[in-house]
């Protein structure tokens, strides 16, 4: 997986897609995703950056240790002046339990705000607390359960079409 970036094309049905640094040129519609990473525990957050620098070294990797500092992280892009950062795609990983707001106040807030550069908001759970997060509303893109392999997050997000929840959660809990 050296060299690769995370795309984002609009055009596309499956919107988000991999494609190698060096890229060919069918391959690299669309921009480069920024990664947003939400959660408080430390040592988690740092194994996270290792395996998402190593796999994807072309993306930009920010860390919100807050709910707040990740509101204020989307805030800061959409009065940006330069409009190639305020247009960048943004992939965000948000613990369930992210210090300073639930995930899904975040979640709510994050919904309101118009995303012009693609968003896709993916919510690390628990193991077995998948089912009891779809009960509220609004439901994220996707949910994965913690602790994930690299392997597994990438599929989550190639396979998403629109809202991708269902193509994250374990095929016992995908809704009916």
């Amino acid at each position: 997986m050296e060299g690769r970036i995370l795309w984002f094309d609009e055009s596309s049905p499956f919107p988000w897609r991999l494609t190698g640094a060096g890229g060919r040129p069918c391959v690299r519609l669309g921009r480069a995703a920024d990664i947003l990473l939400g959660d408080f525990d430390r040592p988690r957050v740092e194994a996270m950056l290792v395996a998402l620098k190593r796999s994807l070294p072309g993306n930009d990797i920010h860390v919100a240790r807050s709910g707040c500092e990740a509101l204020e992280f989307l805030r800061q892009r959409g009065c940006c002046p330069d409009r190639e950062t305020q247009l960048r795609p943004v992939l965000m990983l948000l613990d369930e339990e992210i210090s300073g707001m639930a995930g899904h106040s975040i979640l709510r807030s994050m919904l309101k705000r118009p995303s012009p550069g693609g968003r896709m908001i993916v919510l690390l759970v628990g193991a077995g607390r998948i089912a009891v997060h779809r009960q509220w509303a609004p439901e994220p893109d996707g949910y994965l359960e913690k602790p994930f392999a690299f392997p597994k997050l990438l599929r989550c997000v190639l396979s998403a079409r629109g809202r991708a929840s269902s193509a994250c959660a374990p095929p016992a809990e995908r809704p009916a």
